[in-house]
């Protein structure tokens, strides 16, 4: 049975929770943290302000099995956060012991409340416990019990690394090293004053958060050849979930690399549950690209992780640029997939 929970009920914060807690599967946005700083600006962002939300449980003898956070738009069903969080990655949230027929079982519950709505579920990563469902249901075509397109949406990558550094850097393509190699001398040989400044937890610091923010919107103004970046930077530094997320989650980190005491470079992410760190924000002021300051960020981020953490990879989200595949990443996908209720 499907059971609908509003979202100021006590209950549904608890099987949020559960069902996140140690979940191998999902990625940080599926988090209760993390979605409750979209249900603050859903509040506060005129063309949300009237969205019709969805909390709705799937159980088995009493046992909560799936949580839809949906909301509806016109006929169509999305993820909660789709349209607002700025996230690489999105999900259902789940017990990592579902098995397909449950799956299945809850989609036939979910049709009996929304006949004829289809369910859009995008950004949905192959990591996803459900990704393998879900293809099969698209294979099958006709034969399905529901009618299901499927397609690739984004390519995205991330970076594992080992515990040695020496190691993590031999497994590199010799002219990835070398690359990074001229990087690390051209700093040198300028005499250019390298620090590495990480901060994990909530981020307090309002002037550094200030000033990452504008060399993320200055680089997005850069690669859409626009001329202002106030506008945008007002939103992303005051008007935006993924900074409020920023500056209150125990999971979030950030790491800036200052040349000659100066932002060069940051990426800020989230901690999940599978020691890896997603970053919705990788972003280098171009002032400094002749020092690849994106490249030399990374490699001083996995020595800072390796040497005090568990952590042992960098998923850097979406597209696959070159430098991100030069330092050792790896391709991975999110897909789109359409049903038809």
């Amino acid at each position: 049975m499907i059971t609908m929970y509003k979202w100021d009920n006590p209950a549904l914060q608890q099987i949020w929770k559960r069902l996140y807690a140690h979940n191998t599967y999902v990625f940080p946005y599926s988090s209760w943290e993390y979605n409750e700083q979209i249900y603050k600006y859903i509040k506060v962002k005129p063309s949300t302000l009237c969205q019709k939300n969805y909390f709705l449980v799937y159980e088995e003898d009493q046992k909560p099995w799936i949580l839809f956070p949906l909301y509806l738009k016109k006929n169509t069903l999305h993820l909660f956060g789709e349209n607002i969080s700025g996230a690489g990655h999105l999900d259902v949230l789940y017990d990592m012991a579902i098995t397909s027929e449950q799956w299945k079982k809850a989609l036939g519950e979910l049709q009996k409340i929304f006949p004829g709505k289809k369910l859009l579920l995008r950004m949905m990563n192959e990591r996803s416990r459900l990704f393998p469902f879900l293809e099969d249901m698209a294979a099958c075509g006709t034969t399905a019990m529901m009618t299901i397109q499927a397609e690739e949406e984004r390519v995205c990558v991330k970076i594992p690394f080992p515990d040695e550094y020496e190691t993590y850097e031999q497994g590199l393509s010799r002219n990835a090293r070398s690359n990074l190699h001229k990087a690390y001398s051209k700093i040198r040989r300028n005499d250019i004053e390298t620090k590495l400044q990480v901060i994990h937890g909530p981020f307090t610091d309002t002037a550094l958060l200030s000033d990452v923010i504008k060399i993320y919107t200055k680089r997005e103004s850069e690669r859409k050849h626009r001329h202002m970046d106030f506008f945008p930077y007002l939103k992303h530094r005051y008007f935006s979930a993924l900074a409020w997320a920023m500056e209150t989650l125990d999971s979030h980190y950030t790491f800036c690399l200052f040349l000659n005491h100066q932002p060069a470079a940051f990426m800020t992410g989230f901690a999940t549950n599978y020691n890896e760190i997603v970053f919705p924000y990788v972003a280098i002021d171009s002032t400094f690209s002749t020092y690849s300051p994106g490249k030399v960020m990374i490699g001083e981020s996995i020595k800072y992780l390796q040497t005090n953490t568990s952590i042992r990879g960098l998923d850097l989200s979406r597209g696959d640029e070159r430098y991100k595949l030069e330092m050792g990443g790896i391709r991975h996908y999110n897909y789109r997939f359409e049903i038809q209720l």
